[in-house]
């Protein structure tokens, strides 16, 4: 049982690299079952990385966004799928923390995992007190280590002035039916199933107006403290901000482990050491810049979240909302050919399954399609909102 000392970012960090190897050494075992197994789960939560950003007054820790970056992206240098999990551990805590006060206390005090699936898909019948909720979602991901689950539909929630709006409407996950439909190219250890509801009543405290919170970052009910961080910046930058921590981390790893490969590398029929040939020492410090340039642009990404919570900026432009989008993107892609280029300058020795490039580079070209990081998408909005016109309709 590992020790309960205070959260600082130090701890966070230690914390992270212990959840690291626990979700390295079931790396190819998740790839090929298409989930982890719950050793991660109760890594996660013995270290309490779930309550990373959760409000104090809640039994957090409510560290800021360079401890969320930094934990992920340790993570995320053993296993993308590992990160992937512990980064949504704690995130999705975060929309909790928006809830009104009867339904934070409700979940928090289960301290047990929340999973979601934003898009507004499903079905509700108003009926006293809340509604009813029907419908089927994919993309779950993490949904066996949860309790709770949050779900899009379209509602129009009693003392809001926008009218019917995505919402997130929070069940137990044991209320549905986990649908096992995960089998995809990468991230398979994600474990992002589907889930089908059908007629669950859901009261309104856990019923989460996300346009409304979004355009403030403040909780339905009041009842919040204004110097957590997670009310300090606004909602969907903060929240994304894992997505490039992944990116840095598998990339990281990547070049580690591209280095080592290319010193011990043997051409048979050229003859020869690789690490030798001026092409190959050509080509890795290529990728090693794209590398170093993504890392510039996420700390960038990093420190503006840390000013804008400083300055306790919950609201942003279209056009630096999208800016934020465009970085993400830009990182995401990045990722995704680095990870690619490496199986190239390995051959196809490092394309066996089993091999760790060969699963970090298809989990990294997942990552990047990713509805938060489709680079096509962000580089339109950004160029969209340089004109003055809407940015991404989600963001």
């Amino acid at each position: 049982m590992m020790q309960m000392s205070q959260m600082t970012h130090e701890e966070a960090v230690k914390r992270a690299e212990y959840v690291g190897q626990v979700a390295e050494a079931e790396l190819f075992e998740a790839d090929r079952n298409g989930e982890y197994s719950n050793k991660l789960k109760d890594a996660i939560h013995e270290t309490q990385l779930h309550r990373l950003l959760r409000p104090k007054r809640y039994g957090g820790h409510g560290l800021g966004q360079r401890t969320f970056s930094e934990v992920v992206r340790t993570v995320s240098q053993h296993s993308v799928s590992g990160g992937w999990l512990t980064y949504f551990m704690p995130l999705h805590e975060t929309w909790v923390a928006m809830l009104p006060p009867k339904g934070r206390e409700e979940i928090y005090s289960s301290d047990t995992f929340v999973a979601d699936v934003f898009f507004p898909i499903g079905q509700v019948e108003y009926v006293e007190g809340g509604v009813r909720l029907s419908g089927q979602w994919n993309w779950a991901s993490g949904i066996d280590f949860c309790e709770w689950i949050g779900l899009g539909v379209i509602v129009d929630v009693p003392g809001t002035t926008i009218g019917p709006q995505p919402c997130l409407v929070t069940i137990k996950v044991s209320e549905g039916n986990i649908i096992q439909n995960w089998d995809t190219f990468g991230l398979r250890g994600s474990g992002s199933k589907g889930i089908a509801v059908k007629d669950i009543f859901v009261p309104w405290h856990r019923v989460l107006p996300v346009v409304s919170v979004k355009s403030s970052v403040t909780p339905v009910g009041g009842e919040f403290d204004p110097s957590e961080p997670v009310y300090r910046v606004p909602f969907m930058p903060g929240f994304t901000l894992g997505f490039g921590a992944i990116c840095i981390g598998a990339m990281q790893r990547l070049q580690k482990e591209l280095h080592g490969r290319i010193r011990s590398r043997q051409r048979v029929v050229l003859g020869g050491q690789e690490w030798e040939s001026p092409v190959a020492q050509r080509n890795l410090g290529e990728v090693v810049t794209q590398i170093e340039q993504a890392e510039a642009l996420h700390e960038r990404y990093i420190k503006q979240l840390e000013d804008w919570c400083i300055e306790g900026k919950t609201a942003c432009t279209a056009l630096e909302e999208s800016r934020m989008g465009a970085w993400r993107s830009s990182i995401a892609k990045t990722a995704s050919q680095v990870g690619f280029r490496a199986l190239e300058l390995l051959g196809g020795a490092a394309t066996y399954k089993g091999d760790l490039i060969e699963v970090f580079s298809r989990d990294m070209f997942m990552v990047s399609l990713q509805v938060g990081q489709l680079y096509e998408d962000h580089m339109m909005f950004y160029g969209r909102t340089q004109y003055g016109l809407s940015g991404h309709p989600i963001a």
